[in-house]
Formats: structure tokens, C-alpha cells, sequence
């Protein structure tokens, strides 16, 4: 047999710090011992020849290296100790820190590193105080701005919206405790505590992953009362709360950085929400109302 051959034989790659020996292979039938050469990108492929295997077991065997592969993922990420940046008050020099580590602003599809920002100067005045569609920030098509392919989308059902009134339409109570960081427009989901955003590539729906990811909010009164969740699939990777603001600004930042593109999706959850019409835990109201500025993120890279 030579490594070219196939015929009844099933090859499995494997890295090269990987040590093949038979226990490590599925129990599918009758085999002989492997055989293993060194390829030339020095990966060592093993060839089993299978004297008795049905589709079932076929599938089996295929199962379990995709577990295989699954693990070594989640083992990876354990490995990659985050980066967490948090500030409060005058957060600028955190706020240009956290950019500096992911890379280079991107502003048009096709980049595979460097970062990309959300400011809400964009959204025209037709959509201010609007629900904004789940994919103005990564349009796709012929048509699509490429300006506006960010590769961000927000949950369908999730009522987020643009002010550059610090939603005094529909929280006048609150609006006064708010405060824009990066020109005159916020941002919130009006309508729920509790928000995800996912990330594509951009300018395509392919779904994607990012280093990292963070975000300033305006007017955290309480430590602990907001709080940032870091997700890959459905594994939670990393916690970060968010500071309460000092006397000096009614500003905080929170992110967290991977040395690789992790994240697949971001939650954020607060106290309260504004639909409500409650006032700010600071004007006596029970909950701790909030509003985001700049959303900053490495750039989305296939998943």
C-alpha cells in the first residue's frame, strides 16, 4: 500500500504532536495496526485498513473524531487567557488602548484582521427613534453600502434603536442622566434588559467569530448592575461587568480581548428598560437605566 492508495483503507489526519496509536482509534471492526507516514506539511496521516465496516460504523468513527476535533477547539480557548480592559470616568486612553490591540480600523469588506467601530453618527434621521433592521450594520447585496458592512447583527426580535435625544421620546423621566461619547447618538434596546449581538463576515451572512469586543455605556450608577457575557456557540467564555461611572463623566467601558477570534456572539443585560417610562435608579426609580455609545470589535473572520 502507498499513501496515495485509498481502496478499502480510511485515512485520518491528524497534528503532528498527535501520537497514533491503535487505542487511540475508534473500535470499527477488524483492523491492522496503522500505518503512518509524514506527509509534507509534516502532519502524519494514518491509514487503517477496514476488513469489516458498515455504513453505521463508519459513521460512528467519523463521529468520534469530529468529538475529537470539538475538544481540542474548547481546549484551545481554555488556553487563551483573555485580556479584560474596564475603566471609568475619563476612559479614552482604555477606550484607544483596547483599539490599539486589535489592529487597524476597517472601513470596506475583505479585511481577515484589524478591528472595526460602531458609532451611531450613521443612522440617517428617517430611522432615529426607530426599530432599526437586525442588519443595517452588515447589509448584504448589490446594493448594500460598504460603509455599512460591519459585520454585526442584532436578535430580530430585539427592539434597538438610535437617539440623538438620549430617548427623550419615549423615557423623558431618564433622558437627562445620558450622555453621548463619540458625537450626539446612543444606542439601546428600548424594549428589553437582556440583548445579543452575533457577528457575520462582512458584507456576507457567513457566520464569523472576533478576537474581541467592547462597548462604552452611559450612566452605570451601580457596580455590577450591567455586565457583558462572551459566548463561542453556546459555550460561555468570559464574564466582564461593567464599572460604575465616577464624577467626572457619566461614562464606562468594558471589553474583553482573545489572541484569537473566539467570540461568535456578545450579550449584554442591565436593570430596567426604557419603553417603561421609569426614572434612573439615581432619580429615585428602582432600576439602574442605562444607554451604549461606540461598540468596538476585532474583524469578523469566518467561523
Amino acid at each position: 500500500m502507498t499513501p496515495d492508495s485509498f481502496g478499502e483503507y480510511l485515512y485520518l489526519a491528524f497534528e503532528p504532536s498527535f501520537t497514533t496509536t491503535p487505542h487511540h482509534l475508534p473500535h470499527f471492526g477488524d483492523t491492522i495496526p496503522p500505518y503512518s507516514v509524514n506527509s509534507s506539511d509534516n502532519k502524519r496521516v494514518t491509514f487503517v485498513k477496514t476488513l469489516s465496516m458498515s455504513t453505521h460504523q463508519l459513521i460512528t468513527a467519523l463521529a468520534v473524531l469530529t468529538l475529537f476535533a470539538g475538544s481540542c477547539k474548547k481546549d484551545k480557548i481554555k488556553a487563551d487567557t483573555p485580556q479584560v480592559f474596564s475603566a471609568s470616568g475619563n476612559i479614552t486612553a482604555t477606550v484607544e488602548n483596547f483599539r490599539q490591540s486589535l489592529g487597524p480600523l476597517n472601513t470596506e469588506p475583505g479585511a481577515t484582521s484589524g478591528r472595526r467601530e460602531i458609532t451611531w453618527e450613521v443612522v440617517p434621521d428617517s430611522l432615529l427613534d426607530k426599530k432599526l433592521p437586525a442588519q443595517f450594520f452588515n447589509q448584504v447585496g448589490p446594493e448594500a453600502k460598504a460603509s455599512l458592512q460591519r459585520g454585526i447583527i442584532y436578535e430580530p426580535l430585539a427592539d434597538f434603536r438610535a437617539s440623538r435625544t438620549s430617548f427623550a421620546s419615549i423615557d423623558p423621566a431618564a433622558a437627562t442622566e445620558f450622555a453621548a461619547f463619540s458625537g450626539t447618538t446612543t444606542f439601546a434596546n428600548v424594549s428589553s434588559n437582556e440583548w445579543p449581538v452575533s457577528f457575520q463576515r462582512a458584507g456576507t451572512t457567513e457566520a464569523a467569530a472576533v478576537t474581541g469586543f467592547g462597548l462604552v455605556v452611559s450612566d452605570v450608577d451601580v457596580a455590577g448592575s450591567v455586565q457583558l457575557e462572551f459566548f463561542n456557540g453556546t459555550e460561555r467564555i468570559g464574564v466582564v461587568a461593567v464599572p460604575a461611572h465616577d464624577n467626572t463623566s457619566s461614562f464606562s467601558f468594558a471589553g474583553l480581548k482573545f489572541s484569537t477570534p473566539v467570540i461568535t456572539s456578545v450579550k449584554l443585560t442591565h436593570q430596567g428598560i426604557l419603553v417603561s417610562g421609569e426614572k434612573d435608579i439615581s432619580q429615585g426609580g428602582a432600576n439602574d437605566l442605562v444607554v451604549m455609545d461606540d461598540f468596538i470589535y476585532g474583524e469578523p473572520i469566518k467561523n
